[in-house]
């Protein structure tokens, strides 16, 4: 069953006043429809699995009921232990978290630690040992510090998993069913996730007993806020076409994805023979390299910031105008996280894609992934010559048909073809019958050899 919600102030979710404060006082005026309907239904101690468009406030949707569950008066906190656990699958998406509850958390009287690979883990673990209510980690290093003794699991209140669906994308769902398996029947379980695919559903049904589905768009939506456009352009040329539209429409600050890591230090080495100031963000990359070039770019001191699909998946950049694709990516729904990224909190965004040839069949099955085309803008300079003239999506070159090959028992090694003419002969032609004719010599000589 799904609910219904209207749009209202924070006040009518029946938030308390400490947590209405810390909105007010962080710029947050009106719930978005995610929150209106996530809200209430965990304030009332529910489980549920969720998705929205990405962008539209999901971590305020699960951080904010499970946090006045536990300090519904907002007293003061004398006895720290774990109580709620989010577990999110990467470094930035778990530090980006970790950051937007740090007003609420503080407000209440509650103490947090972050777990991340990379950190120091013995400075985590003396952490946990002083006491914390909020664990904000990774699915690798939170299974970690639970295998170690540092996180008694039974006496979480309240688990929420991160962007369920990247979890099964970056191989962690192995670690999930550990961590669901421990906890107890109790405690409330959330699942969020930009697209709830059947794998996410497979584990919210494995482990939640009384689950409530909240669903606010379907698969493939895109914000209304982002206009989207659609470039052919040969493949020689998509960095030349790159540097110009930055150039061209005066572009400040640029989110560039890209599907393999090499390509991102490509495109980036490129983009900075042009003099723009480029970031990183990729997997291979340390964690700190990763933090220092996200920071960079949210600063201003990185115009363009080229990334991979996974490195930047989910996080949120603010008054982030354009997002450009320079390839379609492998994963169909990650298109609609790239796009995510810009057009947030309904501010308007543009999203441009980049499509060569070579791509036309992935740009068929993202068209069928969104249920629309994308308008198509023809650049003469840089797109491909048989796109320039029709002005339309573009369509594969039509092939040539490969005549069939004659069946053998219709005189496969006839000398005529189809029309009837008689082809020239070959040495092939003569090679072949001088092999058939030794065959039939060797066969008579055996058979003589018998009698």
């Amino acid at each position: 069953m799904e609910e219904k919600g209207n749009k209202r102030s924070f006040g009518g979710l029946k938030l308390n006043t400490a947590l209405l404060q810390v909105l007010e006082r962080q710029g947050y005026e009106t719930p978005t429809p995610v929150q209106q309907r996530l809200i209430p239904v965990l304030l009332a101690g529910t489980s549920a699995v969720a998705s929205a468009q990405t962008g539209s406030g999901k971590t305020l949707a699960f951080l904010l009921p499970a946090l006045q569950q536990m300090n519904p008066d907002a007293l003061p906190v004398t006895n720290h232990y774990p109580r709620l656990f989010i577990l999110s699958p990467t470094k930035e998406l778990a530090q980006q978290i970790f950051e937007v509850s740090m007003p609420f958390v503080r407000k209440l009287g509650f103490r947090s630690v972050l777990l991340q690979g990379g950190g120091k883990r013995n400075e985590e673990s003396r952490k946990l040992e002083q006491g914390v209510d909020v664990v904000i980690a990774t699915p690798q290093r939170a299974l970690e510090h639970i295998e170690a003794r540092h996180i008694d699991v039974k006496g979480l209140k309240h688990l929420v998993v991160d962007e369920a669906d990247m979890m099964f994308d970056m191989g962690f769902v192995s670690y999930l069913e550990k961590i669901f398996g421990m906890m107890t029947e109790r405690s409330q379980k959330v699942i969020v996730s930009a697209t709830i695919t059947p794998r996410v559903v497979k584990l919210a049904k494995a482990h939640i007993k009384a689950l409530r589905r909240i669903e606010l768009d379907p698969p493939g939506k895109i914000a209304d806020s982002v206009t989207q456009m659609l470039y052919p352009v040969v493949k020689s040329k998509k960095s030349a076409l790159l540097a110009w539209l930055i150039s061209s429409e005066n572009l400040k600050r640029v989110l560039v994805f890209v599907r393999k890591k090499e390509l991102a230090d490509g495109v980036a080495e490129a983009l900075r023979a042009w003099d723009y100031k480029v970031g990183i963000l990729h997997g291979e990359r340390m964690h700190q390299e990763r933090r220092k070039a996200l920071r960079a770019f949210r600063e201003g001191e990185y115009q363009i910031l080229v990334a991979t699909d996974i490195a930047a998946r989910g996080l949120d950049i603010s008054d982030l105008d354009v997002v450009i694709n320079y390839d379609i990516p492998h994963v169909k729904h990650d298109f609609i996280h790239r796009v995510g990224r810009t057009g947030r909190a309904g501010k308007e965004g543009i999203a441009m894609t980049l499509v060569s040839p070579e791509e036309i069949e992935q740009l068929k099955d993202l068209q069928k992934v969104l249920g629309s085309k994308i308008k198509e803008v023809i650049l003469p300079d840089y797109a491909p010559k048989d796109v320039k003239s029709r002005g339309y999506l573009m369509q594969p070159p039509q092939r040539r048909r490969r005549t069939p090959k004659p069946d053998s028992k219709k005189g496969a090694s006839s000398p005529l073809n189809k029309k009837g003419k008689k082809r020239k002969t070959t040495k092939r032609d003569g090679f072949k019958i001088l092999d058939a004719s030794r065959k039939t010599e060797k066969q008579n000589s055996r058979g003589k050899k018998r009698k």
